[in-house]
């Protein structure tokens, strides 16, 4: 049984309901925008409704996604369209940071000027607000000018780490930005029940354990302005007792700005380093089908962003849930955790410039 998918227009306006479909592909992330892909037979009505740049939104999800890409194309059993795209905060990367902004502060307020001074009160994005500010935490202190404002607010995320999602308010008409965090449930926290994906509770089929240390890093050499002895070079140690493997960092882009500290200015150093570590870390995770049995329930008990425990051939590892994939065909629903950080889908060696 289909559930009902809303397609709305980009002013968010209903369009139509589509409550019938072969397959959905929902696709969620924490620190970047999630994915769907939807397959549906390609009748008139559905041809007219799933238009690039319409929004597919499910009542029981706080994501929605704007379609991107659209394929009709004839099959054995009949004609079929396939719907492609990535949920809200894919919007995000429509904007470049500019002018200059230097910033020291909370991460969350970093990601929140970045979006309001680039893509609501200045050059604004359609419909787009932000939300209510959660409080994390973590701090930074940077420099951007030029950079896209997902990849910069992606990249600030995961040095954090810090989750971002723009969520679709349609009683509102209207996008949110916001960031949010998760909660420990792993086995080594004792605040909250802990969440274990294991044999041993039967709450897992169809586990993959990866670990790929290919362009691992954890000691960065940030190098910034000038030239020759006299250029700025701040080292970032991330090496917790393990063997140190360095990278260079050409960070030429970061300029001490007129009446700026030195201190600050290898504060923003220090924070790039942060960010390009965290894109050359440990790619370590677990991932398996979640089996929902009375123990630990999805969105109830466990949800994306939340830190739990994954145990099997003697391996245990507690991370946080980075992605969550869900596979609706034929009426059966397919949960799929990512835990940890998986291998980037493309895997970049080349050196930072």
């Amino acid at each position: 049984m289909s559930m009902d998918l809303y397609v709305l227009d980009p002013d968010i306006e209903l369009q139509g309901i589509i409550d019938g479909y072969s397959s959905l592909r929902w696709r969620r992330r924490f620190f970047e925008p999630g994915e769907m892909e939807l397959h549906v037979p390609a009748t008139a009505t559905n041809i007219a409704l799933l238009r690039e740049g319409n929004i597919i939104h499910r009542l029981d999800r706080q994501e929605a996604a704007i379609i991107e890409g659209v394929d009709i194309k004839s099959t054995d059993t009949g004609d079929e369209i396939a719907a492609t795209g990535r949920m809200g905060s894919s919007m995000l990367d429509r904007r470049i940071i500019t002018p200059t902004i230097n910033f020291t502060g909370t991460v969350e307020d970093a990601m929140r000027k970045i979006v309001s001074d680039n893509a609501i009160t200045a050059r604004p994005l359609p419909h787009l607000v932000l939300g209510d500010s959660a409080g994390l935490m973590p701090t930074c202190s940077f420099q951007a000018t030029g950079k896209n404002v997902l990849t910069t607010c992606t990249a600030l995320g995961r040095a954090a780490p810090a989750g971002l999602r723009v969520r679709l308010d349609v009683p509102g008409r209207r996008w949110v930005f916001e960031c949010y965090g998760g909660a420990d449930r792993s086995v080594t926290q004792h605040d909250r029940p802990y969440v274990l994906f294991s044999d041993e509770f039967q709450n897992i089929t169809g586990a993959e354990y990866t670990i790929n240390t290919t362009g691992y890093a954890n000691y960065a050499y940030v190098a910034g302005q000038d030239s020759g002895q006299n250029r700025v070079i701040v080292e970032v140690d991330q090496t917790n007792g393990e063997p140190r493997l360095e990278m260079w960092v050409d960070a030429r882009d970061i300029q001490q700005a007129e009446g700026q500290s030195t201190e600050d200015y290898q504060a923003q150093l220090t924070q790039r380093g942060f960010e390009k570590l965290a894109e050359a870390a440990k790619a370590e995770s677990f991932a398996a089908d979640a089996v929902d049995t009375a123990n630990f329930k999805y969105l109830t008990d466990w949800d994306l962003g939340d830190i739990v425990s994954f145990e099997k051939w003697g391996i245990r590892i507690d991370q946080r849930i980075t992605e969550v994939e869900e596979v609706d065909e034929g009426g059966v629903t397919t949960i799929t955790p990512t835990c940890g950080n998986p291998l980037p889908e493309t895997l970049n060696l080349g050196s930072d410039t």
